[in-house]
């Protein structure tokens, strides 16, 4: 995630993404993500994890504006390999969100680590938690698939050839989130590097 990287530093995080960006264009990895035009934006990688030189286990992109806690924000997140990535239940990934965004309204950077990441494990509430059946197209086709909610956040995972992906969304999806796999993902990519960049000016005045 963003806030990770600017807790190391940005101008480390450039250095971590050139090699990181390279490592994508060799592998090719294809995710899934927003396929409704026009999509949310800005549209960026937000995070990518390898299981091995050639293969990606994880890539999270993500869309909107993450630091704008008030704004609409949308992660997906692509489990190519089970066994190497972490996959949350629905509840804990909204838990995870609802603490990131907390962190980051206080700009805090470096307190809150663990949010970012599944170890250590987050306190997810007892209730609160509502659950309905939504329409989601999925690669053109329409499926049912359950959505979890938990005040202005929203949750939905599903199964496409093998892969596992977990969407959530603060202020909730649209009404018929249309996802499909990316086949070009310079564009994220691109976006990313002017997101970082923004910081480098803003850390820099």
């Amino acid at each position: 995630m963003p806030g990770v990287k600017f807790a190391l530093g940005v101008p480390v995080a450039m250095v971590f993404d050139l090699a990181l960006f390279a490592l994508l264009r060799r592998a090719s990895p294809r995710p899934f993500g927003l396929s409704t035009t026009p999509a949310l934006t800005p549209a960026m990688l937000s995070s990518a994890s390898q299981s091995n030189l050639r293969a990606f286990s994880h890539v999270v992109l993500c869309y909107g504006r993450p630091l704008a806690e008030s704004g609409q924000l949308i992660e997906i997140q692509t489990c190519f390999e089970e066994q190497d990535c972490f996959v949350p239940s629905l509840e804990e990934a909204i838990t995870r969100a609802q603490l990131r965004d907390r962190a980051w309204a206080r700009q805090d950077w470096e307190g809150d680590l663990g949010v970012f990441s599944p170890d250590p494990e987050v306190q997810v509430p007892a209730d609160g938690f509502e659950r309905a059946d939504r329409i989601v197209v999925i690669a053109g086709q329409e499926r049912r698939i359950p959505v979890t909610s938990h005040g202005r956040y929203e949750a939905l995972q599903f199964v496409h050839d093998s892969m596992i992906i977990t969407a959530v969304a603060r202020l909730g999806f649209p009404e018929r989130p249309q996802l499909d796999v990316v086949e070009d993902l310079e564009p994220y990519l691109a976006q990313h590097r002017r997101f970082i960049l923004s910081w480098l000016r803003f850390w820099g005045r």
